[in-house]
């Protein structure tokens, strides 16, 4: 299955090589982290916020593996966290 690596910053050239479809999940992938992160920074950073954000987002991960599986697109097999 896949797994999301933190390789920092790319170069540009990867994202020109990327197929349609790939380029767009990134984009959502980037924008999903922009969303998070601003939020924290906007209501504090603080574990009990975190640990609610991680939550729902844990919760809505497992309602769209099931429903990628269902139509047999499987996707990550397991959450991408580094913190459990």
């Amino acid at each position: 299955m896949a797994t999301i690596e933190n390789t920092n910053v790319l170069d540009a050239s990867t994202f020109c090589e990327m197929p349609d479809e790939l380029l767009i999940a990134q984009d959502l992938v980037q924008q999903g982290a922009l969303h998070a992160i601003s939020y924290l920074l906007q209501h504090g950073c603080n574990e009990e916020t975190a640990t609610q954000m991680l939550t729902s987002l844990r919760q809505n991960a497992s309602y769209i593996r099931m429903e990628a599986k269902r139509r047999g697109k499987p996707l990550f097999d397991h959450d991408q966290t580094s913190f459990h």
